[in-house]
């Protein structure tokens, strides 16, 4: 557990690019996820600096506060449109002086991935956290069953389900 500013640091650099993935993938937009990625080190912070060291898994902690922002970001902003801007990761600059073949490669790779991302919205939001945990951020089913406090069983149960769900709504699409 950290216990100075230095070893919370060193959890924010190996843990930012996880919790970024996870809330872009959750909310899709580039804005949105940097202000809430920030918005959960900072609660976690302010919650270590409040003397709460009695945390079993600050991992766990972090992806609490993520889940619970994301929650009264889709209660205040439900009716907010996705810019187009940030559909893709691809930029325009990266493809120069590739062959063709390498760049219509790269173009279906965004397509599928622009594909997974919408219908991965369409599934229920706890069984997106689950594919993205499991699937994204290459998390253990221990891992995602002390984040959800839930048993390992459970988790697979509904990882299971998680990915049923996102296979019938890319298939309902195709």
């Amino acid at each position: 557990m950290p216990s100075t500013e230095q070893q919370f640091l060193e959890f924010y650099d190996k843990n930012v690019t996880k919790i970024y993935r996870y809330i872009y993938f959750r909310v899709g937009s580039r804005e949105a996820t940097q202000d809430l990625a920030s918005e959960a080190f900072t609660k976690t912070w302010q919650y270590l600096k409040n003397g709460n060291r009695h945390i079993g898994n600050l991992s766990a902690l972090i992806y609490q506060i993520c889940r619970n922002l994301i929650a009264d970001y889709f209660r205040y902003n439900a009716d907010m449109p996705i810019p187009i801007s940030d559909i893709s990761d691809k930029t325009s600059d990266k493809i120069i002086g590739e062959t063709e073949s390498t760049i219509a490669a790269k173009v279906e790779d965004c397509f599928r991935l622009d594909q997974i991302r919408q219908c991965l919205r369409l599934i229920k939001p706890e069984y997106q956290e689950l594919i993205i945990w499991y699937y994204i951020d290459d998390f253990e089913v221990s891992e995602i069953a002390q984040i959800l406090g839930k048993s390992e069983g459970a988790v697979r149960t509904s990882l299971s389900r998680a990915i049923g769900a996102l296979k019938r709504q890319i298939e309902a699409k195709n």
